[in-house]
């Protein structure tokens, strides 16, 4: 296990594993959302990429992903989860009920929290595991569009 410093928490994580684990051929949805937001992580900003890096994850990869609309903004409101292996040392756990400044961390358009509590956890990691969760503002990026 590596100890990793993340913007307000500290972590143990088995990068090896991890990375193993995102090598593999997972199955994923399909849908134009979900490629939107595939496709999106292929552009995203280096600093977020490097959150994904630090914990082993294939941002374009995760064990949930939900597609709320598009804002006013013209950017849409994704939230999804990722799971590593680790285990949190320091800092706040979040709950759904819970989703704020303290419990949460954001960066650039990306807002992050870590759960105890396990949704969408793929039974071949190793334990202990954790749950990043995320909601994300990300343009459309695809030539076809959903209203199409």
């Amino acid at each position: 296990m590596k100890k990793i410093h993340l913007m307000k928490w500290v972590l143990e994580v088995d990068l090896q594993q991890t990375k193993e684990f995102y090598l593999k051929d997972l199955e994923m949805c399909s849908c134009l959302y979900c490629e939107n937001y595939m496709e999106a992580c292929r552009q995203m900003d280096s600093s977020i990429k490097l959150v994904f890096t630090m914990l082993g994850i294939t941002p374009s990869k995760p064990s949930h992903l939900s597609e709320f609309g598009e804002n006013e903004d013209g950017l849409r409101l994704y939230i999804g989860s990722y799971h590593v292996v680790g285990k949190l040392v320091e800092g706040e756990y979040c709950r759904d009920s819970e989703w704020n400044d303290t419990t949460t961390a954001r960066m650039k358009n990306f807002t992050f929290g870590f759960k105890k509590e396990l949704l969408f956890a793929p039974n071949e990691l190793k334990t202990p595991v954790l749950q990043l969760d995320f909601e994300a503002r990300i343009p459309w990026v695809l030539n076809e569009k959903p209203e199409d």
